[in-house]
């Protein structure tokens, strides 16, 4: 991935550490472009022009991701610790803080999974084949999928057993998607996502006609 930024400075060498400061690298691991040599005004004031560069660097997902990232954190006045696992298509970034592990996931994981949109939004618009992140805060989603998958299957049998539909609270797209994967086995309900936006509810319905060609019929939107 190549990123290209553009700065100004009173002299050509603070425009070149403006731009290296905006790259996050040092200067051997940049291209340096001079667009405008910069002139000194009538006594230093009057008819002055800034100096102007272009600096470009080779960056992977993965630093650019790591970048981005801690800058949110850092923004977000978070002390983070990272640790990133590359895979062939993935990139898992695991979130250590200090003691407010709580805070950066917030109500039902909503405050990590909007950082993730955020920052997988920001990846795909400077490379639409930068490879997908996910961000986990000291193993939370692990934890968030088994509790899911438990309550998930209680629904389904109270569903089953009233032969009624209920509906879940809104949840992101992380946690439909386990729910609809958790209930694509169970051929006697059926599982559809309802509502606008990115935090959306799930409705669990009885499959009408019994269990045979349920299959066919099965609606799965995440």
């Amino acid at each position: 991935m190549n990123r290209t930024v553009e700065a100004t400075g009173r002299d050509v060498a603070e425009a070149t550490r403006k731009a290296l400061r905006k790259l996050g690298v040092g200067r051997k691991d940049a291209d340096v472009q001079i667009l405008e040599e910069g002139r000194k005004g009538f006594l230093g004031i009057f008819g002055g022009a800034p100096a102007k560069v272009r600096a470009a660097c080779d960056e992977s997902t993965r630093d650019r991701a790591e970048t981005i990232l801690s800058t949110v954190l850092r923004l977000m006045t978070f002390s983070s610790q990272l640790h990133i696992n590359e895979e062939k298509n993935s990139i898992q970034i695991g979130i250590e803080t200090a003691g407010a592990d709580g805070l950066l996931i917030g109500k039902g994981g909503n405050t990590l999974s909007a950082i993730e949109y955020v920052l997988n939004r920001m990846l795909q618009r400077e490379n639409n084949k930068s490879k997908r992140v996910t961000l986990d805060v000291s193993g939370y989603k692990s934890k968030r999928e088994d509790f899911l998958r438990k309550k998930v299957l209680s629904l389904a049998k109270q569903v089953k057993s009233a032969k009624k539909e209920l509906t879940m609270e809104p949840l992101n797209a992380a946690d439909r998607r386990v729910v609809h994967a958790v209930l694509k086995a169970d051929p006697a309900v059926e599982t559809r996502s309802v509502g606008s936006g990115r935090v959306k509810s799930i409705v669990v319905a009885p499959v009408k006609g019994g269990k045979s060609g349920s299959r066919r019929r099965r609606r799965r939107r995440s």
